[in-house]
């Protein structure tokens, strides 16, 4: 998370936020499934359906590639930069 805060991973960040939003519903219960079924397969987690583990992961993409478009964000003077990543880094 640290490296977005010098605007690394913007750029993928911006296609998986704007991939993600583009899924209909049905596509992204189809996507959750499989990854849920990948994900049950290769870690131990607890008995849950392979679609909750699946949207719990899409969930969490989404989340990560939200706060490095966030941390990417470039504030138009010197203060305000670091008063961004000072406040990023204290949470």
């Amino acid at each position: 998370m640290l490296r977005s805060l010098a605007g690394e991973g913007t750029g993928l960040a911006g296609q998986i936020l704007s991939a993600v939003d583009e899924m209909t519903p049905p596509q992204r219960v189809a996507a959750a499934e499989v990854i849920g079924q990948a994900l049950a397969e290769s870690d131990h987690l607890p008995d849950l359906r392979t679609q909750v583990i699946g949207e719990l992961w899409l969930r969490d993409l989404e989340i990560t590639a939200w706060r490095v478009l966030h941390a990417g964000h470039k504030s138009p003077d010197a203060a305000g930069r670091n008063a961004f990543i000072e406040a990023w880094t204290s949470v």
